[in-house]
């Protein structure tokens, strides 16, 4: 199974955590979303923040409500592709923005449960 994503940075602040992850351009997703042209599924970009949140906290999360899912812009895969995530925990509260280099791609409020 090919991977979709690695962590090529991970960092605990005083209000929650910052993240650095490269989407792989050659994930078999791409082929159903969308073929020609594909765009990185908002599904798996949340599920980054997810899994980004678990390690923040240190167990497995699932994501309980999402008060917020702003898709701002678009991902298109390709060789290389970074996001920054930069989100601010309180208590099982994440309010979390996703950036390619300096572009808001998503804003994501929500709170989370132990999985």
């Amino acid at each position: 199974m090919k991977i979709f994503c690695r962590t090529l940075s991970f960092e605990r602040t005083s209000a929650g955590f910052t993240a650095e992850v490269e989407l792989r351009a050659d994930h078999p997703v791409y082929e159903g979303h969308f073929p020609g042209q594909p765009v990185v599924p908002g599904v798996c970009t949340v599920r980054v923040v997810r899994e980004l949140t678990a390690r923040a906290v240190g167990y497995d999360v699932w994501f309980d409500t999402i008060r917020e899912a702003k898709f701002v812009s678009v991902l298109i895969p390709s060789e290389g592709l970074c996001i920054t995530v930069e989100a601010t925990l309180a208590g099982e509260t994440l309010r979390a923005v996703v950036r390619r280099d300096e572009q808001v791609v998503l804003k994501l409020q929500a709170t989370w449960k132990r999985g």
